[in-house]
């Protein structure tokens, strides 16, 4: 399987396979400009790497709340179809509204990607 990139003006998008975990990275910023791209990059990464996903944060520089409903629909979707799901290297200043909903308490976070891949439960495929 070859790797998934999307760039526009505003962001970029990849993902990958890290072993049994697909690890979904977002640069630049996340605003109503960019969030029809944004949600068909979520689904053809949901597509492509399956429910156990990691969503790398670091070089984020905003998520608007519209963007944050995309991630949570991507979530809701991996516990639905019994995955898991985590965010990683998250920016506090360009993320807060992952803190301000509450959802930065229901969904995984951790400081790094290696420790969210490390994180993520062992599957059987």
């Amino acid at each position: 399987m070859s790797d998934l990139h999307v760039s526009t003006d505003a962001a970029q998008f990849a993902a990958e396979r890290r072993g049994a975990v697909g690890l979904v990275t977002l640069k630049g910023t996340l605003d109503y400009t960019v969030r029809l791209t944004f949600e068909d990059f979520l689904d053809q990464a949901f597509t492509r790497c399956g429910p156990d996903l990691v969503i790398d944060l670091l070089d984020l520089d905003l998520l608007d709340s519209r963007s944050t409903g995309l991630l949570v629909n991507c979530w809701k979707r991996s516990v639905e179809a019994d995955g898991w799901l985590a965010l990683a290297a998250v920016q506090r200043s360009a993320a807060r509204v992952l803190w301000i909903t509450g959802l930065a308490a229901r969904i995984p976070v951790y400081p790094t990607v290696e420790e969210a891949l490390a994180a993520a439960p062992a599957t059987g495929g």
